[in-house]
Order: C-alpha cells, then structure tokens, then sequence
C-alpha cells in the first residue's frame, strides 16, 4: 500500500463528509495552522486563500479538485499521493451525481477587467451569508453593471457553492417576452439532473420540488434582469445554504414585503475607479499618454460602465485616435458615440429604448418632458406645466420612473436623472409636439412663484404673475420663500438662459428682471449681471423699450452695489432718459434716487443730497409716501455723513416708521443702524446697542446675511463700549468670517474698520492695528477716501494704544486731510484727537 502524509487511507473515505472528515485529520495531523497551510500551499505555486480552505473544511460537502490538490501537497503529500487523493475524491463525486442528481455549471464568464465596487461585493457576501432569505436584488439603470457586478462575485465565491451554479436571463428588459416561472423552473429542474419525465406540470409542484432539491444542497441561483417580483418568488430557494442574486432594472419590493429579499442600488463608478476600468481595458500607458483627457472621458461617459467599456472599445479601434477628441464628441453627442458599429443593440441607446418600451404612455411623456426641461433638476410641479397634467399625475409618473431607476429624487420634492439618460430624454422630446407652448407653459409657472416671493420678502406686489393652470409656489413667510429660492437658483437661472437660448424674449426679462431682488438679496451679484444682460439683450429685441428702462436700473444698482460705478452711472442714466421720453415719472425718479446713490459713493455728497431732495419732492407730488420715506432715509445717511446729527434723526425716525409699516427690512435695518450711530455720538452705547439688536432682528428676518455681518460689526463696538468684552469679540470674529470672502469691497471695509475699533476699545490695538492696515490697503486700492479715513483713524488710535504717539499723529492727520476733502463727520473727532492723546474710537 502506498504511505499516505500521517498515515491517513483516503481510499476509507465512502463519501463527500467522510472525505472532508478525512482532510480535516490530515490539516491536524501535519501540525500546521490555516494560515501556514495557505502559505505552503502558495509556494508550490497553488492558490488557497485561508478564507477558501476554513470554508471547505467546515461543511460536508466535496471540495473541488484543486483544492484537495492544494491540502494534500501543503500537508507533505508527493504527486502520487495527490493523485490517490484526487482519486477517491472523483470516485465519491461519481456516486453522488447518480445519487442527488447533476452538478450544473451555468454561469456565463466573468467581465473581463471589472473594477471597484468593494462595499457592494462585501454586501452581496453578507446578504447571502447571513440574510434571511440568502438572496438580494441588485437594482440600477441600464449599462450601471448589475450583472458584471453578480458574476464577478460568483465567480470569486465558487467555492462556496460546490453543488453548482443556476442561471438564467428573464427577460424582464429586452426585445423578447419575459420568461415566465414555469419554463425556468423545467430548466432548472433538469439541470439539476431530474428526468423529464419526472417533471411535475403543476407549477406549484415544480416549484417545491426545486426548493426540496436545494434544501440539501449549496447552489447559487443568478436570476438576471427580471422584471417583477412574479417572475421570482418561485425561482427563489427555500432554507437551506443555497442562494439567490437578482438583477433587475425596476425596483421590486414586493419581493421585500413577501420574502424579505434586500435591495443594492448601484450608483455610477467614483471617478477613480472609471479610470481603473478604462486603464484595464486599454492600458494604462494609453491613460498615461493624457490623463486629463482620460478623466473628461469618464466625466462625459456619466461614469456609467457600459458607456466607459463602450468608449474603451472605440479607443481599442482606433489607436490612432486622441482621447480628447474621443472626449469632444461623446460630451457633444453621447447616444450616438457610445455604440459598437455593427451591433446597434449592444449601444446605450438601444438598452435605454428596452426600458422606455417598458413605460406606459403616460411616462414616456413624462420621459420626454424631462428632456425638454431645461434645469438639471426639477420639480413634479413643472413637469406637470410642460405634459399638461397635474402635479400628482406628473409625481406619480416620475415616481415610476425611479422604479425603473430613469430618475431620482434628490430632496425638497425636487428630482433629476444621469447625465445620460438626460441625453436620451433629450432626443425623446425632440418629437414632442407643441414644444414651445410646453415651454412658455413652463417659464410662467417659474415666473409666477418667484413672483410668489415678493410680498413676503420684500413687501411689494411683483412686477407680472401670468395666470398658470399649475398652481404656484406659495410662501408663508420670508424664510419658506428663501429656502425654496435657495434650492432653486441654480435651476432658474439655467431657465433664463433656455428661454434667451430660444428666443423666448418676454420670459427671459420677465424672469431675469423677478429673480433680481433676490439674487440682489443674497449678495448674488454676478449671477445677476448675468441674467440681467440676457434680460436687456431680450427687451431691445422685442422693442419693450418701457422693460428695457427697468432692467437697466436693475443692472445700475448691481454695478453699484460691486463698486463698479462708471458701468452703473451708464445704465442708471439710460434707464432715467428711457423714462423720461415714455413719460414714466415714477422710474425716472428710481434711477434718479439710484445715481444719487453713485454720488454717495464718489463722496459727492452735494450732488447726492441734491438728488436726494429732487427724488422725495417727486415722490411727494406723485403722492407716494412709501417711495417718498425712502427718500428721505436717503438725505438722513448723507446727512449722518456730514454731520448733521439733527436733520439725521428726524429723517431715520420717519423713514423707520415708514419701512416698518411696509415691512421692509432691508431698509429697516438700515435706518435702524443710522439711529444706532447717532446714539454712540451722544454717548449712549446702551440705546444704540438696543437699536442695533432691532436691526439685526430685521436684516434676519429679511434674509439678508450681508446686511447681519454689517451690523454685527456696529454692535460689537456698542458692546465694547459697555464693557461686555466677550460678547465684543464674538460679533466681532462674526463679522469678520462673514465678510473674508464678499465681493463687495465697500462691506469689507467697513466690517474691518468697525471690528478695528471695537478691538482697540476692549484693550487689544495689536489686532486692531492688524484690521486697520487691512482696510488701509483695501481702501487705497478701491480707492474709498472715506473708508480711508476711517482706517487712518484707527490706526492712529492703535499705534497711540502702544505708545508711538509721533506715528499716531502722522495717521490723524491723514485721516484729517481726507475728512475735510469729503467733507465727513469724522473731521471733527480726528481734530480733537491732534489736539490731545486719543482716547477711544469714534461716536
């Protein structure tokens, strides 16, 4: 007889647990642990991973053959020895095969170069480990690489499965009829070695005697693209070590509520793992040669894995061709770049059209819809506005459309879909009828809820609100109105430059000219610039000379509001001579109250107050008392400016009223701080503190985060003033985070100044010396002599604080200069200050 390693006979094992009994004693008998087995069994050239060889010597059933090779060499066997093993092993095999029936082996191959997907293959394992039922149902759109992602994790577990492999393609998306249960099952059936014959024709018998089948056995079932939980819960195995892996285009939770069968949605590949596929698939010296155009081809491919191999296999046919250019003209025309020539139906847009031929009428409109939609996210609400329904028909649609994983939700009720299919729905709505009415359908629901907006934020009736069969937003309040204009610029914005793109010139300035003061609002102002030119560009088209004079005020007090004033006074002037020749008195005195603005803002003070005052006797002819306070509230900030602190008060105390009548915030902030200023220069930093918590309350109420900063800067100084230090720097460090990055260079510098005071005041003139310099810089630069002053002044105070009273003249006296070129209330202070050591900050 033959030595065997420890003796052992594998000739007295009769069966497949009597053989693994066998292994086990030889592992034991060797002396060596898993661990140095599979690392033996690695120097012989064998592969064994520790994971394969636990799991073989655990369960009763026969390893395969190169396992048992991999042990028995490891353990010490020669050739020989390995052969008898085998052996005895394949004689065993023999027996059971007559006894339970076939071993099937049905699996297709495994993709070739598959890539990342770590965290799914780690679910799929614990699913079928663990779960209850042993099976899930990997769900995603078409081309997202469900059934890459299953065979390549079968493939990697067939040693966990050694009684065999089931598959079968359902249909569930394709040019044929679904498979129905009964056929799969006679397939199945047979695979597993039972007659014909045996057969039952009664479905539910087959079905049972499948399940009795596997109960004993440890089969893995792949049940590919299905199409309804119908279709499955028949195909599924019962108890047992067998399990199942669905793939399905369509999200199918009755399986869950029947069987208690788990969902794996696939998303697209992270960018890193799209240039893995691409590298494996045409090498990565290929990627090397211009990794950037690499990248912008797995960004135009959506990261989509069909669409990335289908690219790869274009590359592959034409070597010679630049990936940038590969790049260009698949994010030019994707559907028609990503196809084999020959196979059309191995194309993305053939495996998009089995899923739209799928949908019921109703969502094939919807799916069109979606295309002709020109944000990459919407609402049900407007694609109720483009198909004519309602925006429940519309939701319920879309809301099917995820099922078949067409669409998504992304939050707030909003959705969107992949870039590709996005494409796809494009050339579906290409074939709409009436596409421009569908449109204009649209834009005006847009234009009437930003319309919506107006009175809670701003307290004014909107300019136009078109009638809509689909009902607007609505807004209780300020913040519901913020809040959904927050999550939707980006989308309405996208819809002004659609309705500019197709000539649509009444809604590209009637949106453009509704979403101003929000954008204004939020400190939105080159994106307003931006759709106020597609506004402006749309009204002289169309003649609307008497919109183009609005839109024109709209862009001057951007420019303004960015300090760019020579653009601002261009356009102002324009849109108060357009007035003036269509003989509207009310915009010319708007775009008269706005260039005086731009006087105050190149210190003509003289010539602001005189417009000023041109711009409240207008008002007052025309009988507007609300427009007249304005205004007046401008005369009082000039007036605070020069000095004359009486004038000053009576001017904010009535336009204060005025605008907390109207609800204004905006400007009631404002005319709150004015008074706030006014209170510090009578030394009362108690009632100024008082006043500016008002103002705070109102910029906050009105949304207006810039506007908070700004007075959380003046309040810092009234706080240090009554010796709350603590509370002081906090404002103060609020301020300053709020502004570092604003565009306006106007709020910066006054921030810094505000906060440079404050800090000298609490006893800190390094950090105050630190935030004048700053604005020191800004404000040459910009150039703002007054903000200039100002920084001049505080710096004096800072420098004087640490004991270098020379250099602390020298800046007074610039500050000095400046004020009496400006003519500004600081003046007097900075005088003072020359006349004796400073001591404090301004009043």
């Amino acid at each position: 007889m033959r030595h065997f390693p420890n003796g052992l006979d594998p000739s007295t094992a009769g069966s497949a647990p009597q053989m693994v009994a066998l292994l086990r004693e030889l592992r034991a008998g060797s002396g060596l642990s898993i661990r140095e087995v599979s690392r033996r069994a690695r120097d012989h050239g064998d592969w064994l991973p520790t994971s394969t060889l636990a799991a073989v010597l655990n369960r009763d059933s026969l390893p395969r053959s190169e396992v048992v090779a991999a042990l028995v060499r490891a353990c010490g066997g020669d050739e020989a020895t390995v052969d008898a093993w085998l052996a005895q092993c394949s004689r065993i095999a023999a027996g059971d095969v007559a006894d339970t029936g076939q071993v099937p082996r049905q699996l297709p191959p495994a993709p070739h170069a598959f890539t990342g997907r770590e965290r799914e293959l780690r679910l799929i394992g614990e699913h079928t480990r663990e779960g209850a039922p042993r099976s899930v149902v990997i769900a995603g759109p078409a081309g997202i690489g469900k059934t890459a992602l299953v065979l390549h994790w079968a493939h990697r577990a067939l040693d966990d499965y050694p009684d065999g492999q089931l598959y079968v393609d359902l249909r569930g998306f394709s040019g044929a009829d679904p498979l129905a249960p009964a056929p799969v099952l006679q397939r199945f059936l047979a695979a597993l070695g039972t007659d014909a014959d045996e057969i039952p024709a009664d479905a539910d018998e087959r079905a049972a005697m499948y399940r009795s089948l596997l109960s004993h056995r440890r089969v893995l079932v792949v049940l590919d693209n299905a199409r309804s939980p119908e279709q499955l819960r028949d195909l599924l195995p019962g108890s047992g070590g067998s399990a199942a892996l669905i793939t399905a285009r369509t999200v199918l939770f009755g399986l869950t509520a029947t069987h208690g069968t788990p969902h794996l949605r696939l998303n697209p590949l992270a960018r890193d793992e799209s240039m893995d596929l691409l590298g494996a698939m045409i090498g990565r010296d290929r990627i090397a040669t211009d990794p950037a155009a690499a990248r912008g081809l797995a960004a135009a491919c959506g990261d989509l894995p069909l669409a990335l191999r289908l690219a790869a296999c274009q590359t592959l046919a034409h070597p010679e061709q630049p990936l940038g250019e590969l790049r260009d003209r698949i994010a030019t025309a994707p559907l028609a770049n990503l196809d084999l020539p020959g196979d059309e139906a191995a194309g993305l847009r053939s495996c998009l059209d089995l899923t739209r031929d799928h949908l019921a009428p109703a969502e094939r409109d919807t799916l069109a819809a979606i295309g002709l939609h020109p944000a990459t996210e919407f609402e049900p609400a407007g694609i109720a506005a483009l198909t004519g329904t309602t925006p429940a028909e519309a939701a319920a649609a879309l809301r099917r459309l995820a099922e078949v994983h067409l669409a998504a939700t992304v939050d707030d009720g909003r959705w969107n879909v992949h870039d590709l299919v996005r494409a796809y729905a494009r050339e579906q709505a290409a074939a709409l009828p009436d596409r421009d009415a569908a449109l204009e359908r649209l834009y005006d629901w847009h234009l009437a809820s930003v319309a919506a907006s107006w009175p809670v934020l701003f307290g004014l009736e909107p300019e136009e609100t078109p009638e809509t069969a689909v009902p607007p937003a609505a807004f209780a309040a300020a913040e519901d109105a913020l809040t959904w204009l927050d999550a939707r610029h980006s989308a309405l914005t996208e819809t002004i430059r659609h309705a500019a793109a197709g000539g649509h010139h009444r809604h590209t300035s009637r949106l453009a000219s509704a979403l101003w003061r929000y954008q204004y609002l939020r400190g939105l102002r080159t994106e307003a610039l931006a759709c106020l030119d597609l506004a402006l560009t749309a009204d002289r088209a169309s003649g609307d000379r008497r919109h183009e004079a609005a839109v024109r005020y709209q862009i001057g007090s951007t420019h303004r509001a960015i300090g760019a004033l020579d653009d601002a006074e261009h356009h102002l002037a324009a849109s108060r001579a357009l007035a003036a020749e269509l003989g509207d008195r009310e915009r010319e005195l708007i775009a008269l109250a706005a260039l005086g603005w731009c006087h105050s803002q190149r210190w003509r003070l003289a010539e602001a107050r005189q417009c000023a005052m041109e711009v409240a006797e207008g008002f007052r002819e025309l009988g507007d008392a609300v427009r007249e306070a304005n205004a007046v509230d401008d005369l009082a900030h000039i007036d605070l400016l020069v000095g004359d602190n009486e004038n000053a008060r009576n001017g904010f105390e009535h336009s204060v009223k005025a605008f907390a009548d109207r609800g204004w915030n905006q400007n009631l902030g404002a005319a709150l701080a004015g008074l706030a200023r006014l209170r510090l220069r009578d030394h009362d930093p108690g009632t100024a503190a008082e006043l500016l918590d008002e103002a705070l309350h109102a910029y906050r109420d009105s949304g207006d985060d810039l506007g908070q900063a700004f007075i959380r800067s003046r309040l810092a100084y009234a706080r240090a003033h009554q010796g709350l230090h603590d509370e002081a720097k906090t404002l103060a460090r609020q301020a300053l985070d709020a502004t570092a990055a604003v565009t306006s260079v106007e709020l910066r510098l006054e921030v810094l100044n505000n906060t440079g005071f404050t800090f000298n005041v609490i006893g800190d003139p390094d950090t105050a010396e630190r935030l004048h310099r700053e604005a020191l810089d800004l404000a040459e630069a910009a150039p703002d002599p007054y903000e200039e002053a100002r920084a001049n002044h505080g710096l004096g105070n800072a420098i004087a604080a640490q004991g270098s009273e020379a250099d602390a003249r020298t800046h007074w006296a610039r500050a000095l200069r400046l004020h009496d070129e400006i003519g500004t209330y600081g003046r007097a202070e900075v005088a003072e200050l020359l006349g004796k050591r400073a001591q404090g900050g301004p009043r």
